[in-house]
């Protein structure tokens, strides 16, 4: 896609998804309704000596700071190593912290999809997704965890490292690393290893997270009475479907994925073979899905031009029910396969990635 008609459609399916989800910050937040609420108050609340993986003493120290919130969940879901992100904006006032992360994490982002963007492709299209926006209501991670996704396939084993504080992501920035020989591996394995022992001496605390992990936080995503939550902001086969759903979901996508695996392939397929996943946390795949439709839409047939535009639109799709999604981006992941380049594993051989996949005209 190189024409001006064709630039003017993206812009316009840009702004269709920007409308959406502007339309939830009609103002700015009250800080205990923000996801944000727990990064900076996690901090404050082990320098109380308040164990964050305990839900109920978290809670309840929680709600005796903000007794208004009543509503609001004080879970802090993210392992110790995390910490190192949040540690310092916790000193901040709530409003300065929540601010600077917002404005960090953009940063941050912004500078990451420019180094892959193609030429002539306006970053701002790709930056300011659907997803971001709602990221930055939330006070969420997507943006950070963005950053180093994006850092660590393109050879970063610190970034790599970095990002198992989302292990889903680092699940899949693993073979994107091998893509790029063993020596960025070996960098992520001893960045990880060293991250977990430090954060243990500093914090301790990480038997209580894989307990935590395991079981308060493993049962919410199957959590029949949180459907209603959900619904609307969950994008997971398992958050729409339960453990059935799931489980095709991730056969079926672990199929279409090995046949094709790249950046934005593995980015998708995220949130279709992890078991969770949020419309906040899409960024990157709004960012493969804008790629596509400006490389490929001139020589994509219709129904693949309507797939990678819903598929960029997924994260405010979710509100009408997070059953549309997992079709949506199943397809869009199909259409990724045809039309972007990359490499098919097997297990046949001793490297994971072997032959380059042959692309021809997308629909081919």
């Amino acid at each position: 896609m190189r024409d001006h008609q064709a630039l003017a459609l993206l812009i316009f399916i840009w702004l269709v998804g920007l409308a959406f989800a502007l339309h939830r910050v009609p103002s700015v937040p009250r800080i205990w309704d923000t996801d944000y609420l727990n990064y900076w108050f996690a901090p404050r609340a082990m320098r109380a000596g308040i164990n964050v993986y305990d839900v109920d003493a978290y809670q309840r120290y929680g709600h005796s700071f903000f007794p208004i919130a009543r509503e609001t969940q004080f879970n802090f879901t993210y392992p110790p190593h995390a910490l190192f992100l949040y540690w310092p904006l916790s000193y901040l006032p709530a409003y300065a912290s929540y601010a600077a992360w917002d404005a960090v994490s953009l940063a941050a982002f912004w500078v990451a999809v420019r180094r892959v963007v193609p030429k002539g492709l306006p970053a701002f299209l790709a930056v300011l997704s659907p997803a971001t926006i709602i990221c930055m209501q939330f006070g969420q991670t997507s943006l950070i965890a963005g950053a180093l996704f994006l850092a660590a396939a393109g050879g970063s084993g610190a970034a790599a490292a970095m990002l198992t504080f989302k292990p889903q992501l680092g699940f899949f920035a693993a073979p994107l690393l091998l893509l790029k020989g063993w020596k960025p591996v070996l960098v992520a394995i001893a960045g990880t290893i060293a991250l977990a022992v430090v954060s243990q001496l500093l914090f301790g605390h990480w038997m209580d997270f894989l307990t935590h992990a395991s079981g308060y936080q493993a049962g919410l995503i199957f959590d029949e009475n949180r459907k209603d939550v959900w619904y609307i902001i969950g994008t997971s086969p398992a958050m729409g479907y339960g453990r059935l759903g799931f489980a095709i979901y991730l056969v079926v996508a672990s199929i279409v994925l090995i046949r094709n695996f790249n950046l934005w392939t593995a980015a998708t397929a995220t949130f279709l073979i992890s078991p969770y996943g949020f419309h906040y946390d899409m960024s990157v795949v709004c960012v493969g899905f804008v790629v596509l439709i400006y490389s490929y839409w001139g020589r994509m047939p219709w129904w693949q031009r309507l797939v990678a535009s819903l598929a960029f639109l997924t994260p405010v799709i979710v509100e009408f029910g997070t059953w549309w999604v997992p079709p949506i981006l199943l397809l869009g992941l199909f259409v990724q396969t045809q039309c972007f380049p990359g490499v098919q594993l097997t297990w046949r051989q001793r490297r994971i990635a072997l032959a380059e996949v042959n692309q021809s005209e997308p629909g081919n």
